[in-house]
């Protein structure tokens, strides 16, 4: 479908590698709405809720007290968010993740 737009052609400020980064956020959330809905249990899903409560401060310690599956999940996460700051610092743009970041911590 983003091809169909042709917006580097009709856009052509308009950045592909934005949408990749956000195309894996996107997949990452569902991943976690899958988790809490159909896969963990409560005291997991409690201890991975705190862990990305801490995410403003990218939290990494968090993980030693989720399960193994967590673990994966989490990390995964955190690092989807570093290499999306790392894309957007590149673009002078990284306050907006900063912005996410701490949206996602409350």
């Amino acid at each position: 479908w983003w091809k169909d737009l042709d917006f580097s052609t009709k856009l052509p400020y308009a950045r592909d590698r934005i949408v990749d980064q956000m195309t894996k956020l996107i997949y990452m959330t569902s991943i976690i709405d899958d988790t809490f809905d159909a896969y963990g249990i409560f005291e997991e899903l409690k201890l991975f809720t705190e862990a990305v409560q801490r995410f403003k401060i990218f939290y990494i310690g968090a993980m030693d007290k989720l399960p193994e599956y967590m673990k994966i999940l989490y990390k995964a996460l955190l690092d989807t968010y570093n290499e999306i700051e790392q894309v957007l610092a590149k673009e002078g743009r990284s306050s907006y993740l900063r912005y996410d970041k701490e949206k996602v911590g409350n």
